[in-house]
């Protein structure tokens, strides 16, 4: 019998662990790049170089990131730094606080995309 409540509970646990799932939110994302300590920077960083990167391979995915198209968010020029990168997406949060709660990659790519918007002829 014990066995069988064991097993139950497992069962019940496993169904409660994807309810329980939250999205990192755009407000998640600017409370990380606040803090000072390196691991948080670093981890800010990377969060917005991650998504920037997978928001480009999906559109180059569906149909080429060499110039403005439909769907095209940003243009990076090749010179970005990631600090510049981190900026722009938190003065975008900053001046749209419309934002915090949309997921934190909708905000890099319509924070990128407010940065670095693609010009005609790239």
């Amino acid at each position: 019998m014990l066995r069988v409540l064991i097993r139950a509970g497992a069962c019940a646990g496993a169904l409660v662990l994807p309810v329980a799932a939250f999205a990192f939110t755009a407000s998640d994302l600017n409370r990380l790049c606040m803090k000072t300590d390196v691991a948080s920077r670093a981890a800010c960083a990377a969060y917005i170089e991650g998504a920037a990167d997978g928001v480009f391979n999906t559109i180059d995915a569906i149909g080429g990131t060499t110039g403005p198209r439909v769907g095209q968010y940003f243009c990076l020029p090749p010179d970005a730094r990631s600090a510049q990168l981190t900026d722009a997406v938190r003065k975008y949060i900053a001046d749209n606080p419309n934002v915090a709660g949309y997921n934190a990659s909708t905000a890099v790519s319509l924070g990128l995309g407010k940065a670095f918007p693609c010009k005609t002829g790239n």
